[in-house]
Order: C-alpha cells, then structure tokens, then sequence
C-alpha cells in the first residue's frame, strides 16, 4: 500500500514538519512576514479554486469521490493531456497571489474586509481538502462550513489574535496530516494529535501575543 505523500520523499517531509511545528508554536513571531504570505496564498487558492469550477468542474467533482483527494488534485492540475486547463490554473494561482498581495497593503475598511474573506475562504477549503482524506464528503463539508463562520468571523474583528490563531491551527494540521497520512493513522489519532497541538500552539501563540500587549501599554 502506498500513502499520498510516500512519493514525495524524507526531505520534504521533513521540511513540511519542521514548517508546521514553527508555525504551531511560533508563527506569531514572523507576523509581517506571515500576513504577507497569508495574503499571497489566499489569493492563490481562492483564484484556483474558481478556476477549478469553472473550467474542470466536472474534473473537481471526481476528485471529492476520490479516496486520496489531494493526489487527485494534483493529478487534474497537472494534467500532461490538458495543456490549456494547466496554463489556467497556474496563470488563475500567479495572478490571485498578486492581487490580493496588492489588496492587503491598503488601509481600506471595504479593502480590509475583502482580505478577510479571502483568508477565510482558503482557510476553509485547505480544511477541507484534510478533513476529505478522512472524512466523507457530507462531514468534511459540514464541519468545513462551521469554521468557515468562525474564521470568518473572528478575522473580521480581531484579526491581530486571528493570525495567531490560525498559524497555531494551520501548523498542527500540517503536522498531524503528514505523520497520520506516513503512519496510516485511523482517523480519531489524527484528530487527537491535530487537537493537542493546537491546543499547545494556541496557549502559547496567545501568551506571546499577551505579554506583546503587556509591554506596549506598559
């Protein structure tokens, strides 16, 4: 048997840990960086995934059915027999990270809100698409639509404690899928090592961002 990400190899996966435990735990403190890079890859995504339904629906539609989603994903995107439908996507990835990397540096109230949408959007579809490799397709989209209402939510008011929150969230996820998808963990460890990371990640991102408030008002 081989597993989504065996073909990837030991050095990437050690990178992606090492990326998800820095974000887990200390994300916060490269947060100009992080919000720059947040805006670029929420561009991206929200782009792709318009694209996807509009020109490979049917295409993206195989891939929710599919038991190993993500190489489905990757196999329709970089389809060697669709020449056109990969220049679309990856033209739709380049220019959505540009946009809304343009977006995010204006002060705007109606700019701001956009952005926030964005970041809630692609939070949720990177959610989902991990849930999908555990899940069936009406749980992983319910549980999908409620954090998308919380995210959403949360980065309209606060954003400062949202992005602390969502590094903390976003690197345990990287590092509970890629050891549960290695290992073939059932579902429930995935979700139990996901929880206690971001449990840990969240504790000590908001104390971070605590003692920051602390010290300025000091």
């Amino acid at each position: 048997m081989q597993s989504e990400i065996t073909t990837i190899g030991a050095p990437v996966m050690l990178i992606g840990l090492l990326v998800g435990f820095f974000l887990c735990f200390y994300g916060y403190k490269t947060k100009s960086l992080l919000v720059r890079l947040r805006s670029v890859v929420s561009g991206s995504i929200v782009f792709l995934f318009i694209a996807l339904m509009s020109y490979g629906r049917e295409s993206f539609m195989q891939v929710l059915q599919d038991p190993t989603p993500l190489r489905s994903l990757w196999n329709v995107l970089f389809n060697p027999s669709d020449y056109r439908g990969v220049l679309l996507y990856l033209v739709s990835f380049a220019s959505g990270g540009l946009v809304l990397f343009l977006l995010a540096r204006k002060k705007q109230k109606i700019v701001e809100l956009v952005v926030a949408l964005f970041t809630a959007v692609s939070m949720s579809l990177i959610i989902f698409f991990l849930l999908l490799s555990f899940l069936p397709l009406t749980p992983s989209f319910i549980v999908t639509a409620v954090a998308l209402v919380v995210i959403l939510s949360l980065s309209i008011t606060r954003f400062e404690s949202y992005m602390a929150l969502e590094s903390a969230i976003a690197g345990s996820l990287i590092v509970a899928w890629l050891l549960s998808r290695f290992w073939y963990l059932q579902f429930w460890l995935f979700f139990a090592l996901w929880a206690i990371l971001a449990f840990l990640g969240i504790l000590n991102q908001m104390h971070m961002l605590s003692r920051k408030k602390e010290a300025e008002h000091a």
